[in-house]
């Protein structure tokens, strides 16, 4: 359960809708919402969130906006929503995104598996990779794309960026090769597992 959600959205029943469905399943303790990037530190009257679901529009007339991120801690999870097009862009500056036609399900599945990601990393500071993590790389290293890898995981082609930057960061090997390399010899994958 996130302790605080933040959501800026300038429609009301955008920004209602998705606030029923959040409490509905408790994925929350307290929720505040803004209509503008701007209104942000006055609504959250120097609390900070765990989560900030934001549409990027209210983000696009201005560059320095895009840096939203900076405002808050580093653990905060920054979830984009989706109404219109959007550049790739402007969504890889999000750990996930969600549509406004997402189903309820596909909602509340990508902010639980964010959640479980975030507290993963957080707790995990020992370097050791995660069971998901291991999941992930096993799929990589037998040659799946991200989509793909995201399609058998049942989870976003974004958490599973998130998931290949933290094996990243605490393997320090930045090649699949050496990603490979790495499975093998710490049991995580065998010989026979990886593609040519």
């Amino acid at each position: 359960m996130f302790k605080q959600i933040l959501v800026v959205e300038k429609s009301k029943i955008i920004t209602e809708g998705l606030i029923s469905i959040l409490r509905t399943h408790h994925l929350f303790q307290r929720v505040a919402s803004a209509d503008f990037v701007d209104a942000c530190p006055l609504v959250l009257k120097g609390n900070n969130p765990d989560l900030v679901i934001i549409n990027p529009e209210l983000m696009i007339d201005n560059p320095e906006k895009l840096k939203v991120k900076h405002q808050f801690d580093s653990h905060v999870i920054m979830v984009g929503l989706i109404s219109h097009y959007c550049h790739k862009d402007v969504i890889d500056l999000f750990d996930d995104v969600i549509y406004v036609t997402d189903q309820e399900e596909t909602i509340i599945n990508k902010l639980k598996n964010l959640h479980a990601l975030r507290y993963n990393t957080m707790t995990s500071s020992n370097g050791k990779l995660t069971d998901r993590e291991k999941e992930v790389l096993k799929l990589l290293i037998q040659g799946f794309s991200n989509k793909e890898v995201a399609d058998k995981l049942t989870i976003s082609p974004h958490t599973v960026i998130t998931h290949r930057k933290n094996i990243i960061e605490k393997t320090g090997i930045r090649s699949l090769a050496g990603l490979a390399v790495y499975a093998i010899l710490n049991n995580i994958s065998e010989m026979d597992d990886i593609r040519n």
